[in-house]
């Protein structure tokens, strides 16, 4: 490894964890608190602007080293600020849970992203909207400005004044954006989820080949009994963006 090299690594562990590691020898120690901050003080500002619930939940003293556990130990694989919140969720994932931490952390960070997620988003190209008529008999998708969500805690609800203790109901979601590019939350029940995650998974199918494949898991209804229950609700849902056209 050449000096360089090694200077650079020094450098690098030392921004992250300066309780960890040694400053480099190289460096004046007032350039690497410059640096120090400007880095981490960047990273926490986008985490406390991009989960202003969970930040507001902690007291000061603990988020800080939520934060600060994340910038030390979590290995971003991207370079762009706007990624920074996925990569906070991800962390969470594996990330064991403190006497501070509430237990609904993971789910409520993941809660927060979403409307980052859809409200950011770019669409890879326009897609012009379906008819009411078109909807019954058209390959459906979901639109890629759009994503589905199950959580065990009440997420939606969350505050300073309500903290759950344990999970509860599953609460399900569709989250999209629509066509004035506002973040919608739709809350759905099981079967609905069930619906949009065969569309999601599987899309360019048609209403009719969605509730025959579904019909079997949501018995005693049939698919004909499906299929009226869910068009109104598909048509809804084509005409604020959320279901779109499958691309051929």
């Amino acid at each position: 490894m050449s000096a360089l090299v090694e200077t650079q690594l020094a450098f690098a562990n030392y921004i992250r964890d300066p309780a960890k590691y040694p400053a480099p020898d190289a460096i004046a120690s007032e350039r690497l608190e410059v640096y120090r901050e400007l880095f981490f003080n960047n990273v926490r500002g986008f985490l406390d602007n991009a989960f202003p619930v969970l930040h507001g939940l902690y007291p000061a003293d603990a988020w800080l080293a939520l934060q600060q556990h994340f910038f030390a130990n979590y290995a971003c694989q991207s370079p762009y600020f706007l990624h920074i919140a996925e990569q906070f969720v991800s962390f969470l994932q594996d990330y064991p849970l403190t006497a501070q931490d509430p237990p609904f952390l993971t789910e409520l960070a993941h809660y927060e992203w979403a409307e980052l997620y859809v409200g950011t988003k770019q669409a890879l190209q326009p897609i012009a909207p379906l008819a009411p008529d078109q909807v019954a008999n058209s390959p459906l998708a979901l639109s890629e400005l759009a994503l589905l969500a199950a959580y065990q805690y009440p997420v939606q609800r969350i505050s300073k004044n309500f903290q759950p203790d344990k999970p509860g109901e599953l609460q399900c979601f569709l989250i999209y954006r629509d066509h004035q590019d506002e973040v919608i939350f739709v809350s759905l029940n099981q079967a609905t989820l069930l619906l949009l995650n065969q569309l999601s998974e599987k899309p360019g199918q048609t209403l009719s080949e969605l509730t025959q494949t579904l019909a079997p898991g949501l018995a005693p209804l049939t698919p004909a009994q499906l299929e009226a229950a869910a068009l109104p609700l598909l048509q809804e849902l084509a005409a604020k963006g959320a279901i779109v056209p499958a691309v051929k």
